[in-house]
């Protein structure tokens, strides 16, 4: 069908005649916007969540996800061995979500690209790819990893990265794309634009699925004989990728597609996802989506009843993902101002609506003080201050049980290219590199 007809048949007049009154380039990137977009289903998804509340309800059939540390589990060194199998073998590879810009840290660029302030001064993407070097070098085998960046920072992401030439990692063992975008509509449900181009938004994390697909990574992945799927967001930390322990947890539990990393919520208000089952379905429920009743309900013993905290990482069998790239996600909705237009719409995915459809999950609980260190805004609570505190604090205690004297006022950055989880300390390595790879900071 003409491309005219099409966005006629749909509701977006206004946009046809916009574009024709185009010329030249102006009309040709205007025509390729189009182009990515489903108009009909932009036209459905604007009737559907017109007719509903913008609150998306919570199941009444509401029950707790029981979780348990996993390190204090007697197969946690057995977990460990069978996973450093598999990434000995390339079965493993890395998925970082890595699509949003800095702009809540003051900063203008990717994410990535962020300095918390340690005293290295590496960048978030730095402090990653040293740690999956370090751990492929103890393996015996290279990690692929696949890197989903956003139309807003795509460029500059790859630029990045060879500007650095890659952190020292091989380029073909890395693979770059884009996610998917959605045209943000105005409230009467027509296309929002951006001068002469379409008001293009990202489609959420869940998107990931499809991208991954769609720019032949999952073929990529699946060719180089990968079985497991480590997938994590930029901003933590302390994000253990490729974590040996929880990729033989999900190889040794055998029936369940995915599995997911879980915390003890710090307090009953604090803003993270929870695990859960509604209608005896795993998946995540938002922390703003979750009824107060529920959310301040407590055990016997004091603790939070609802209690598993979301702090997106996640694994997946490659079979969970060849399903997902053909399966529907439910769409979200938001109201926001776009392009001066108050009350857009705006559409999304979410990645924890896949775990319903993936059947059963494992959640693998970890401790937060060695795992979860999201850097989120500029100042206070999920900062680059607080995450530079845990990893100083974190790093410490390497070393102290290392047996190791150290500085009881000073914390320390201990880079990934020595070690990954604390492991290979002791006080020569600790002398020998104290100024270079290891550094000494105060806390403030």
């Amino acid at each position: 069908m003409d491309i005219l007809e099409t966005l006629k048949d749909n509701g977006q007049s206004e946009l046809a005649a916009h574009l024709q009154n185009l010329t030249g380039d102006a009309r040709k990137n205007l025509e390729r916007d189009i182009s990515t977009q489903d108009w009909k289903e932009l036209k459905a998804l604007h009737a559907e969540k017109s007719a509903a509340s913008l609150i998306d309800n919570v199941s009444s059939d509401l029950r707790p996800m029981p979780f348990k540390i996993a390190s204090d589990d007697l197969r946690y060194d057995y977990w460990k061995e069978t996973g450093e199998i598999l990434l000995g073998k390339g079965q493993v590879a890395a998925f970082l979500v890595a699509g949003g810009q800095g702009s809540r840290l003051g900063f203008d660029g990717p994410k990535g690209m962020f300095d918390i302030g340690l005293p290295s001064h590496k960048s978030l993407f730095q402090l990653q790819a040293e740690r999956l070097q370090n751990l492929s070098a103890q393996v015996g085998h290279a990690i692929p990893w696949c890197i989903m960046t956003s139309p807003l920072n795509h460029e500059a992401t790859v630029n990045f990265f060879t500007e650095n030439n890659f952190f020292g990692m091989d380029r073909t063992n890395i693979r770059f794309f884009e996610q998917g975008t959605l045209c943000a509509l105005s409230p009467d449900g027509k296309a929002v634009l951006d001068g002469d181009r379409l008001a293009l938004v990202p489609d959420g994390n869940g998107g990931c699925f499809r991208a991954l697909s769609q720019s032949g990574t999952l073929a990529w992945l699946i060719e180089r004989g990968v079985k497991y799927v480590f997938l994590y967001s930029v901003d933590n930390a302390l994000c253990r990728i490729c974590d040996p322990a929880f990729i033989g947890a999900l190889a040794s539990e055998g029936r369940s597609m995915s599995a997911s990393k879980v915390v003890h919520k710090a307090n009953a208000n604090e803003k993270v996802g929870i695990f859960a089952f509604q209608n005896k379905k795993p998946g995540v429920v938002e922390y703003s989506d979750l009824p107060e009743e529920y959310r301040d309900m407590t055990n016997p013993d004091g603790s939070l009843t609802f209690d598993g905290g979301n702090i997106a990482i996640h694994l997946f069998k490659i079979e969970g993902l060849r399903k997902l790239q053909t399966s529907k996600l439910p769409w979200h909705t938001a109201r926001k101002t776009v392009c001066g237009i108050e009350n857009c719409w705006k559409f999304e995915q979410f990645l924890f609506d896949s775990f319903p459809q993936l059947g059963t999950m494992m959640p693998f609980g970890v401790v937060r003080e060695e795992e979860f260190s999201p850097v989120k805004n500029a100042e206070g609570c999920d900062s680059p201050e607080t995450a530079r505190i845990m990893i100083g604090k974190l790093h410490k205690e390497w070393l102290k049980k290392a047996n190791v004297e150290v500085n009881p006022n000073k914390l320390y950055e201990i880079s990934p290219t020595i070690s990954y989880a604390g492991e290979n300390l002791n006080r020569r390595t600790f002398e020998r590199e104290l100024g270079k790879g290891i550094l000494e900071f105060d806390e403030k």
